[in-house]
């Protein structure tokens, strides 16, 4: 809409003038003297132009800016009056105001704040409700930003409603490109800090304000006695699912992940995304620790329900680390610190809990640390080895082995696999270690082979972070096609927790592994969710049953009557069984009469070296073949 000169109304020279600024009256100049000297025109603008742009790129708000466009106006033109109203929703609101009457004020904020009609073509604005304070509207100017879209209007005014000069609407257009460039720039500017201090994906306030929060909730905690909490949330292998499903579904189900803590926090603290799949939770005025692992810990709860994501049922388990201020820090950096050590402390334990920091985990993480270097040179320089635990039938003839990893540090020595396994994960090297392991199986299998040894069934633990690598399936192909090892002598043992994330990606990649003709194994059964209902959707052979349940074999018919139950179902699906941790003979005496095929644990043999596992194998009676 282009600037308007409105016409004159008749009889407006026989009516008072308005006491406009300064108590002076509105209309032409003579009535209070003579106009500005060009010169001094020319002097006054520049100024006026100078302290706008000024303010423009010093940030001032936009009010503020829009006033000092007013002001300038009614000084270059001090018989005129002005008014700005900006668009706020669907209405104009007075943003600044110059000149006009003192009695016209109440008439003008409700002629200014007018609603936009829907499919108009221009702005309609009531104006005439202004003659009312006997001043009348001479021009009305929209400030269109840069997108085109329609932000306010500027509206002149004069007592006398006389066409406006040119030098007056020359200087009203330059106002109104100055006060299009301030809505322009104030918008950018708004952009960017949002930007800057939230999370483009969640919309959660991000770790720069999060930690500016977290200052401030300190600052009050030290004035009031109370406790403050910082709790880093780490959503547990959420990476397999942007690797198995893709990361525009991994996006949209981090933000339905988001939108439930957001819901379950929403009254107790301040929540923001710290990077990649953790939040940052900020607790204020609590009156205990346990308070906030409570809290914690029904988070973990809620968490735990399935998510619904492109038609299919998610399941998502997180690992949280907790810091308390003052007791694990008194500033914000050394109590998000703290609360990330605590966060990987959980992980590595188990993941699905909540942890407390202490100086002891703060130890622990930074043993972590130096191992994640370690484990790379550990790689590099081959210090890995394999251990063989036979796995006999329970008519006690050897029926394959497991391969377990070893690693001897130089300095440190024997590491056990479930401290360094867990930050091979987190840190990726388990991929080349996990490629070592199936180049090491096959090569050992076929050496075995060569010495005329009955051949015999290797099963390999593989990590979900190894399933997950989209080349896994041709990396096992290359490992049997390098050794010349038949693929009905190597079985993949994978955990439940990783089929568990996803079953129909997991059915899918599993397939592919059985398309070979390796066998899949499920290892650890019923330690975490005790279920049968994957078992009927996954290409599977065998079922490794948890050492728990087979502790618990004493004799009596009531703890023999969850093994008998998995047992059976296992032989409803086609599968094969093998007890884990079985340790003594009356265990295995049950295991043969509920029909167990094959048993593994110290009672029968520990973990044996290459060489050793050969001589076992090689005095044994002829073994009797699993794959037949």
């Amino acid at each position: 809409m282009d600037s308007v000169d409105t016409e004159p109304e008749a009889g407006t020279s026989t009516e008072e003038p308005a006491a406009g600024i300064n108590g002076l009256p509105l209309g032409s100049a003579g009535r209070f003297g003579v106009l500005l000297s060009e010169k001094r025109r020319r002097e006054r603008w520049e100024k006026s132009r100078n302290e706008i742009v000024s303010a423009i790129i010093g940030h001032h708000t936009l009010p503020s800016i829009m006033q000092k466009i007013a002001d300038a106006f009614v000084a270059m033109c001090p018989t005129k009056a002005v008014a700005i109203a900006m668009l706020s929703g669907r209405r104009f609101q007075i943003a600044a105001e110059a000149g006009l009457p003192q009695r016209s004020q109440t008439v003008q904020l409700a002629a200014l704040r007018a609603e936009l009609r829907e499919g108009a073509a221009g702005l309609r604005l009531p104006f005439e409700q202004i003659l009312d304070s006997g001043i009348k509207l001479c021009l009305v100017s929209p400030l269109v930003s840069v997108s085109g879209d329609t932000r306010g209007v500027l509206a002149v005014f004069d007592n006398h409603q006389e066409l406006l000069d040119d030098t007056t609407r020359e200087t009203v257009l330059s106002l109104c490109d100055l006060a299009r460039l301030a809505i322009d720039h104030c918008q950018l500017y708004e952009q960017v800090v949002h930007r800057s201090q939230y999370d483009g994906l969640t919309g959660l306030p991000n770790r720069l304000l999060v930690e500016d929060r977290l200052q401030q909730a300190i600052v009050t905690a030290q004035r009031q006695g109370t406790l403050v909490a910082v709790c880093c949330i780490g959503l547990d292998r959420f990476k397999q699912i942007n690797d198995s499903l893709g990361r525009e579904v991994g996006d949209g189900f981090f933000k339905l992940v988001s939108q439930r803590l957001t819901t379950s926090t929403r009254e107790i603290g301040i929540l923001g995304r710290q990077d990649g799949d953790e939040f940052i939770l900020v607790l204020r005025e609590l009156d205990a620790a346990s308070t906030a692992a409570a809290i914690c810990r029904r988070l973990l709860k809620d968490l735990s329900v399935p998510f619904p994501v492109d038609g299919r049922l998610l399941t998502m388990t997180a690992s949280i680390g907790i810091s308390i201020f003052p007791d694990h820090g008194d500033t914000a950096g050394q109590l998000l610190r703290n609360a990330d050590i605590a966060l990987q402390e959980a992980k590595r334990g188990g993941r699905d809990q909540a942890l407390i920091y202490s100086p002891v985990v703060g130890r622990q993480t930074r043993r972590a640390a130096e191992m994640v270097d370690a484990l790379a040179r550990g790689v590099a320089q081959i210090q890995f080895h394999m251990a063989y635990q036979p796995i006999y039938t329970v008519q006690r003839k050897i029926a394959g082995f497991e391969a377990l990893l070893r690693w001897k540090h130089p300095q440190w020595g024997e590491i056990g696999p479930l401290e360094f396994i867990p930050v091979a994960e987190r840190s990726g090297q388990i991929v080349p270690i996990g490629d070592w392991v199936i180049d090491e199986v096959c090569r050992q299998a076929m050496e075995w082979n060569a010495g005329a040894v009955q051949p015999v069934k290797l099963f390999a633990n593989v990590s979900g972070v190894q399933l997950a690598h989209p080349e896994f399936s041709a990396k096992i192909a290359d490992a049997l096609s390098r050794s010349g090892l038949d693929p009905e002598r190597l079985e993949l043992e994978i955990t439940e927790s990783w089929v568990i994330a996803d079953l129909k990606a997991a059915a899918a990649k599993l397939q592919k592994l059985r398309d070979l003709g390796i066998g899949i194994a499920i290892d650890d059964f019923g330690s975490g969710y005790s279920t049968f209902h994957y078992l009927q959707t996954l290409p599977l052979d065998t079922l490794k049953i948890d050492r728990s349940f087979i502790h618990r074999l004493d004799g009596s018919p009531a703890n023999l009557s969850t093994v008998r139950a998995i047992t059976g179902m296992a032989h409803e699906l086609g599968l094969k069984t093998v007890a884990e941790g079985v340790e003594t003979e009356l265990q295995v005496r049950q295991l043969r009469e509920i029909g167990c095929e094959m048993m593994q644990g110290f009672f029968l043999a520990r973990p044996l070296e290459p060489q050793a596992a050969w001589s076992l194998l090689a005095a044994s009676a002829p073994t009797e073949s699993l794959t037949s």
